[in-house]
Parts: structure tokens; sequence; C-alpha cells
């Protein structure tokens, strides 16, 4: 099968024939090429320094090897009227090659990229179309909600909905249609006539917590221990940390002391400092900073009881995930994309969106219930053994496979 991937997600090619490009993109192909067979990606080229936006780590895969990469043109800009003649004209040979073409949802203006998906539709070819995430909840969020007057506002709500239509026109002429998020099947499920809801972990078994680590902290919880949260996102407004920090001083109020360990780095980070030292409960706040994703992550989080996800959108994080690999149930904000990984008072508590006082309930009912809690920390191990990254590509391959 001749599997062709287009994507706005750059790569950088070097010299001596091998291509780099942002390390959980890297690693995510890599397990679609040991699913599928070899795979095609089309994408920008561009050189390595432009591309330091695209992540905090980078990897390098020798090109031609299970990995093949097909060079797009880069806009010039907006006077770059030329570009969308090259760009046609690299995706119009790549499309002609494959048997089966998959591109998935863009955030920004270049939607020439679907030309890839149209023509495949056109000349009768497979077409796998992927929604990654309930974009139009996200952008809604932390685009259009903070344009600076209501002449921007109105003009990103248009553009918006335009990328929206764009998504749903490509949903409704595709194949096959991956959702990766419960907030997108819930905003697209109608769209598609054969879909699949895809969960998309970044850990494999050998990553999940081991008996004996989990076994200590279990002890620790029963024993009385001082529960240790932790969360780990970007500091964005969207991220709902702010309610997190009010969550636990309504706690010491209580006489329910925890200790929260917040990492990553962000806009809003020297806000939530302030936050915390108003609120009085600096002293149990550690700002620990970034950490980068994978196996720096996962030990981190083992360290902790469990995990706190305050998003107050629909944006769907791999955190919960990372989160029950390190055996630590989640408590979260109730919405279309927590509701379908969390299992509530199984792996983790749900409660109302943006509501402190359920936030702060949850948090206590972990920290009395103690034998609650342990069994929570169980069952989000044996969750996380049960969705790895390699048992989710084994199911997208299968359905792929049906396709064909």
């Amino acid at each position: 099968m001749r599997y062709l991937l287009v994507t706005h997600i750059p790569f950088a090619m070097q010299a001596d024939g091998t291509a780099t490009l942002d390390r959980l993109w890297c690693e995510d192909l890599i397990g679609l090429a040991g699913s599928i067979g070899t795979v095609t990606v089309a994408a920008p080229c561009m050189d390595l320094e432009a591309m330091k936006a695209w992540g905090t780590g980078f990897a390098t895969v020798a090109a031609g090897g299970a990995l093949q990469f097909v060079a797009l043109p880069v806009r010039g800009g907006r006077l770059d009227v030329l570009y969308g003649l090259r760009l046609r004209k690299a995706l119009r040979d790549a499309v002609g090659k494959a048997d089966l073409v998959h591109t998935s949802n863009l955030f920004g203006r270049d939607v020439a990229l679907y030309f890839a998906h149209d023509l495949a539709v056109k000349s009768g070819k497979k077409t796998l179309f992927v929604v990654a995430e309930d974009f139009v909840d996200m952008l809604g969020w932390e685009w259009v909600r903070t344009a600076p007057n209501a002449l921007q506002q109105w003009r990103r709500r248009r553009t918006l909905r335009s990328l929206d239509a764009h998504v749903r026109r490509r949903i409704a002429s595709a194949s096959l249609v991956f959702l990766h998020t419960p907030a997108a099947v819930a905003r697209y499920r109608l769209d598609a006539s054969n879909a699949f809801a895809i969960r998309q972990p970044v850990h494999e078994c050998a990553d999940v917590v081991g008996s004996e680590a989990l076994a200590h902290k279990q002890a620790e919880v029963v024993g009385g221990a001082t529960l240790r949260l932790v969360t780990a996102s970007r500091m964005q407004p969207l991220k709902g940390l702010d309610f997190l920090l009010r969550a636990i001083a309504l706690l010491r109020e209580r006489a329910v002391e925890v200790r929260l360990t917040m990492y990553g780095g962000g806009p809003a980070k020297s806000e939530l400092r302030q936050l915390a030292a108003r609120l009085g409960i600096a002293d149990c706040v550690d700002f620990a900073g970034a950490l980068a994703a994978g196996p720096e992550l996962r030990h981190a989080l083992v360290l902790h009881h469990v995990f706190v996800m305050p998003h107050l959108t629909t944006d769907f994080g791999r955190g919960f995930f990372d989160a029950m690999a390190a055996g630590c149930p989640v408590v979260a904000f109730r919405s279309a994309a927590s509701e379908g990984t969390i299992r509530e008072g199984v792996d983790g508590n749900l409660v109302a969106n943006a509501d402190v006082e359920a936030l702060a309930a949850a948090i206590a009912r972990l920290h009395v219930d103690r034998a609650a809690t342990v069994a929570m920390m169980a069952n989000a191990q044996t969750r996380a053994v049960e969705n790895t990254r390699a048992g989710w590509n084994k199911l997208r391959a299968q359905w792929i496979q049906e396709l064909l």
C-alpha cells in the first residue's frame, strides 16, 4: 500500500539525507509506519532554525526507510502569489503515486493543503481524514475571545467558521475519519459516514508504573501522608490553573492540607505565582518548571499521588493518559474531553466546569477516603496498560486495512 500523509507540520532535510522534525510528531509517525508499513510524509520543508517554534525537542530519522518525505513549499508571505501553484504541483505528483491519502484539520489559513484530499476524492482514491481535537472550542477561547476589539473579534469568528466549514466538507467526503478526542466526536460525528473515535496516548506498556512503585505510593496514601497533587501543562488561561490554586486555598481554610507541584511554563506563570502568594498558599505550591514530554515527565508524575487537570475548554491533552500511566487518578472539569476518558469514581473524579467549590470537594474526598484513592490508583494503572500507543496504532491499522 502506498500511504501518503499530508501535513502542515514541517521537517528539515539535512545534508546527510536525514529528516529532523518535532520529537512527539516523529514518534507518532514511527508508530504509524510500524503498524501500517512505509509512510510518505508530504510536509513543508524548512531550515532547522525556522522549526524551533514547532516544539521543545526534535528527533532525526533516516529518510528513505519506513518514513519517506516529500518537500512542500513554504509560503513566503502574503505577496507570494505563486505559492499555491507550487504547492498544488507538489501535491498533484504525490497524490498521483498514492493508494491512500491521509490529511487532517488545520489551525491556520493554509487550507490549500486540503487540495490533496480533494484531488484524491476526485481521482477515486481512498482517503483518511483526521480531526485531532475540538479546534473550534480551543480557538474560540484562545483566539476569538481575546481579540483586541469588536471588529477583530468578528473577523476571527468569521475565519473560525470558515475553518470549521472546510473541515466538515472533508469529513463528509472522506472514505474514513478518525476523531482523536471525545470532543471532536461530539462535534463532527454526524458529518461522517465512516468514523471512529481514537485515543492518542504516547506511552507503551513498559512506560506504565510498575507494581512495586505503585504499591509504595499506595502505602503512603493509606498511611496518611499529605496528598501530593501534580499538574503539568502550558500555563495559559484556558488550562484553568487559577481555579486549582483557589481550590487549594479553600482546602486550607477547611484544614485539608495538600501539596501541589505545577510543571510547565507560559505567559500566565508569573500571575499564578502572584495569585498563590495572595491566597496564602505559596508554601504548599511548587512551580517546578517545564519538563520534556516522555520519560522525564513520566518519572516526575510517578512521585505524586493525584493529577489535577482543570481545563476550561474541551482541549484533550495527552496529560490524562500520562497521569494514568504514572498510577495517578485524575481530577478534572467535566467536558466532552474528560467524560470520554476519565471514568467517574473509577480512575478519577469529574466536577462541573469552572466550579472552584466542586474542585476542592473532589480533592477533599480523595484526602478523606484513602481506600477509594488507592483503588483509583490501581484502576488508573490498568487503564494505561489497556490504552497504549502500540495498541491504538494496531486498531488504526486494522480499520485502514479494512478500508482497502
